[in-house]
C-alpha cells in the first residue's frame, strides 16, 4: 500500500526549522540591540568623584560661582580666583570622570596657585555631569565645549576682554577646549594637555575594559548613543579642529601615556604646524604636571603671558 504523507512531511519540517531559526535570530538580534542600548545608557554617564580639595587648601581666596553653558542647557559650577588688577584670565578644565578638585591627583589647585602668582585670574570649572555642575551625559567634547565657552562669556562679565582669556584643558577637557577655541574667537590662547586626536581609536582600545563587553557591541552601542546622548560620538575629532585655530596653541603630551598614546599628541601638533609642542619624558596620562610641577607651571605660565592680549 502506498504512503502519501511523507512528501508533505519534509517541506513542513523545513518550514518549522526555518521558523525556529528566524525566531532565534530575532531573539539574538533583540538581545544584541537591548544590551547595546543598555550599554549606551550606562557608559555615557560620568562618574562623580568625592574629592573636596579647594583652592583654600593652597592658601587662595576664591568664590563659588555658577553660570550657564553656551545655550543654557546646563549650569556650570566654578571656583573663581580673582586677582587685583589682573588683565588676563585662565580657565582650567579637568578630564572625564575627574573634577576641578581631583584633576592631577588633587593637585589642580597647585597649578591654579602658580598661575595666580604669575598675575592671572583663574577660573576652575566642573564640566557638565562632573563635580558640582548639572547632570548630563558626556560627549567627548562635542557638548562640553559649550561649558568652556560659557566660562569665557562669564569672565567677560567680570571685565576681561576678548583675547585676554586662555584655556588649559586636560584629556577630554583638552578635546573640549580645542573645540571651544576653534568655535569662539574670544578665547585668546589654548593649552591642550594629553588630548586625543580622535576618539574612535581610543574607544576600540578601551571598550572591553570600560564596558565589559566584546568589541562586537561597540558599533551598535555607538548607534544607540546617538539617541541616548544626542550626538554621534565618533565625530569627536579634535585633529580636524585644531588646525582652524588662529590663536596661540600649546600641545602637551607625556611619552608614557598608556591611555591616550603619545601618537595622538603628535598628530595634533602635525595638524597645527604653528602650535608649540611639548613632549614630557616619562609622564603618563594627565601626569605631566605631577612629573615636574615647576617646569610645567613655568612653561604654561610663560606661554599664556606671551600669548594673551591685554585690554
Amino acid at each position: 500500500m502506498a504512503i502519501t504523507a511523507q512528501p508533505a512531511a519534509k517541506p513542513r519540517a523545513r518550514r518549522i526549522g526555518l521558523l525556529i531559526a528566524l525566531a532565534l535570530a530575532a531573539l539574538l538580534l533583540t538581545l544584541y540591540l537591548g544590551i547595546s542600548a543598555y550599554a549606551a545608557n550606562v557608559v555615557s554617564l560620568p562618574q562623580r568623584d568625592a574629592e573636596t580639595t579647594t583652592p583654600g587648601a593652597v592658601g587662595l581666596q576664591f568664590e563659588d560661582v555658577r553660570f550657564p553653558a553656551l545655550g543654557g542647557d546646563v549650569q556650570i559650577a566654578g571656583w573663581y580666583i580673582a586677582r587685583s588688577n589682573a588683565s588676563q584670565a585662565v580657565i582650567l578644565v579637568h578630564g572625564k570622570d575627574s573634577s576641578r578638585a581631583s584633576e592631577f591627583g588633587g593637585r589642580f589647585v597647585e597649578l591654579a596657585r602658580a598661575l595666580h602668582e604669575r598675575g592671572f585670574a583663574v577660573l576652575m570649572i566642573d564640566m557638565r555631569g562632573h563635580g558640582a555642575s548639572s547632570d548630563a551625559r558626556f560627549a567627548f567634547g562635542l557638548t562640553e565645549r559649550r561649558d568652556i565657552i560659557g566660562a569665557a562669556d562669564w569672565l567677560q562679565t567680570q571685565g576681561f576682554r576678548p583675547g585676554t582669556i586662555g584655556v588649559l584643558g586636560v584629556s577630554m577637557g583638552a578635546a573640549a577646549a580645542i573645540g571651544a577655541t576653534a568655535e569662539d574667537q574670544d578665547i585668546g590662547a589654548l593649552v591642550a594637555d594629553c588630548s586625543y586626536a580622535e576618539i574612535y581609536p581610543l574607544m576600540e582600545r578601551h571598550w572591553t575594559s570600560a564596558s565589559g563587553l566584546p568589541n562586537v557591541f561597540l558599533p551598535s552601542t555607538l548607534f544607540a548613543g546617538r539617541f541616548v546622548v544626542g550626538a554621534d560620538l565618533t565625530q569627536a575629532r579634535p585633529v580636524d579642529e585644531i588646525g582652524r585655530i588662529t590663536r596661540p596653541v600649546l600641545v602637551i603630551h607625556g611619552t608614557e601615556d598608556r591611555f591616550t598614546p603619545v601618537e595622538h599628541g603628535r598628530q595634533l601638533a602635525a595638524a597645527a604646524p604653528a602650535a608649540d609642542y611639548w613632549e614630557v619624558s616619562g609622564a603618563g596620562h594627565a601626569a605631566s604636571f605631577v612629573t615636574d610641577p615647576q617646569a610645567y607651571s613655568q612653561r604654561v605660565g610663560d606661554f599664556f603671558a606671551r600669548s594673551l592680549g591685554t585690554p
